[in-house]
């Protein structure tokens, strides 16, 4: 049974997620940090775009909501990139990127636990609006030579 402006919930999540990938690939990082632009980036746009509040596990346990363990794994490895990349972002880059990537983590789960309420109740809408104004007001990013 679809929620209430399910459609285009998940519609914007996707559109949005595409966008805050963007926002990531376009991090002024060097050549060598090619798993933030790439796999995380990449990560970020799936879980978005990948959304489903009928996503549950068989033995009962809490539901995924789209969220697949290599997306999430994927998602869950930027703490240990972190001191590697701030000699090349600033404080405030460094802020956003954390808080874009437990914002994505956290959504799928969110969803699949409480659909009603993250749909029908504005919840996912007002978490994709966090991640717009993330990207809009973390400092723009230069671009990589």
């Amino acid at each position: 049974m679809p929620w209430t402006g399910e459609q285009e919930a998940l519609a914007q999540a996707a559109a949005v997620g595409r966008h805050t990938a963007a926002w990531i690939r376009d991090l002024p990082l060097p050549p060598s940090e090619t798993w933030i632009v790439g796999p995380l980036a990449d990560a970020v746009e799936d879980a978005m775009a990948t959304l489903d509040p009928g996503d549950e596990p068989w033995t009962g346990g809490p539901g995924r909501g789209g969220l697949s363990e290599t997306t999430e794994e994927t998602l869950a490895g930027l703490i240990y990139a972190m001191p590697e990349i701030s000699a090349w972002l600033t404080p405030e880059q460094q802020i956003a990127l954390l808080g874009i990537v437990h914002c994505v983590n956290g959504i799928p789960k969110l969803l699949a636990n409480d659909p009603g309420t993250i749909i029908e109740g504005g919840g996912l809408a007002a978490l994709c609006t966090v991640l717009e104004v993330t990207c809009r007001t973390a400092p723009t990013p230069t671009p990589r030579a």
